[in-house]
């Protein structure tokens, strides 16, 4: 076993804590001398000692924290006050032992306190791994959940083909991708980026989900051309639920019929990607994101859609997997790889998205076939 002694005065031959050294090392223990409390905590944070014993108040206020596996005595030579009994307490100080001692009860204080610090270590490390084993086990769940409220994948709309893929940097995802068709002549798709990372985020995909029922059995037809009046929507339910979460979407609804696409954007980056004969359209458009502001308006923009074009929309943990470093330089990269990549497949090996970034990372490719 290896302890530190430490004494502002280790110095002196006649400290406190050079006595001390020197009984414990003729104990057999294995001692180490210091004046200075970083350099104390910086042993004991390396792992290279199991206890540390000060000798003095102001080098216990002055220790920095340190783990509470080790051992962290007090000894002192002088009647203790409730103000060190305060300080003992608050600096988590394990024993406080009074001076002189004989070698026997000292050899009994080290292991006996050792030997606590150690069992209690064990028991928490064990209640620890096992709330993570029932958390990873319930994030599990949540994400079998949450998956399994994605839509199918592919599928087919009329001549379209629509395709998703959703790669969370943890167990569950705050993006969220979806499509569905409203009636014979149209169909309505978009992802969302909710702020944030974890069980707080992936709650708000379950309220988009929602979102997304009612809007196949309530919308209004003014809806089917004005996407904006949906994000409109949305944003009032979310502020309304009081949640303190942000949502970036971009949304889209095809009028198969009029092979055109209307669609608006909140705050969603980077931008979709309209590809058409090889020409990659940008569709940039500035807004707020959801949830943040009431009564705000969305501006919906239409473009055509043609035979053999195709849309693709990455959140923007994508952004992550380009190795470029300005922003604008991912978004030249980026580009270049969604005018080539014929297939979901072909996007993802592309970018190797399944080598995680520090963001979830979701894509929704719609084609016209």
């Amino acid at each position: 076993m290896s302890l530190i002694v430490l004494d502002p005065d280790i110095a002196d031959a006649e400290s406190l804590g050079s006595r001390l050294c020197k009984q414990l090392t003729e104990l057999g223990l294995h001692t180490i001398e210091t004046p200075d409390s970083r350099v104390a905590a910086d042993l004991a944070s390396s792992g290279s000692v199991e206890m540390i014993i000060c000798c003095h108040r102001p080098v216990l206020e002055a220790l920095p924290a340190i783990s509470p596996s080790v051992a962290l005595a007090w000894v002192t030579d002088a009647e203790l006050t409730s103000d060190d009994l305060l300080t003992a307490m608050r600096r988590d100080v394990h024993d406080v032992w009074a001076w002189p001692d004989v070698e026997e009860e000292l050899q009994e204080r080290v292991t006996g306190l050792q030997d606590r610090v150690r069992s209690w270590s064990t028991a928490m490390s064990n209640e620890v791994s096992t709330l993570r084993t029932e958390l990873e086990r319930d994030q599990r769940a949540g994400q079998y959940i949450q998956m399994g409220m994605l839509p199918p994948n592919p599928m087919g709309i009329g001549h379209f083909k629509l395709q998703h893929r959703v790669q969370p940097s943890l167990i569950l995802s705050g993006d969220f991708v979806d499509y569905f068709q409203i009636s014979d002549r149209y169909f309505a798709c978009y992802v969302a980026d909710v702020a944030g990372h974890g069980a707080s985020s992936a709650f708000i995909t379950v309220l988009l989900k929602n979102f997304s029922r009612r809007l196949r059995r309530e919308y209004r037809v003014s809806m089917l051309s004005n996407p904006g009046e949906i994000l409109q929507w949305i944003n009032g339910e979310l502020i309304d639920q009081g949640i303190d979460k942000h949502v970036a979407i971009f949304f889209a609804i095809v009028d198969m019929r009029k092979e055109v696409m209307h669609f608006a954007n909140a705050a969603h980056l980077p931008p979709a990607a309209l590809v058409v004969d090889g020409e990659l359209q940008s569709l940039e458009q500035s807004a707020k994101p959801l949830g943040l502001f009431p009564n705000i308006q969305f501006e919906s923009l239409t473009v055509d859609f043609p035979k053999g074009a195709k849309l693709v929309v990455f959140s923007d943990g994508v952004l992550d997997l380009v190795p470029e470093d300005s922003i604008a330089a991912k978004e030249q990269h980026l580009a270049q790889v969604i005018r080539t990549a014929e297939t979901m497949d072909d996007l993802w090996d592309t970018l190797s998205a399944n080598h995680m970034g520090p963001d979830d990372v979701s894509c929704l490719m719609v084609r016209y076939e």
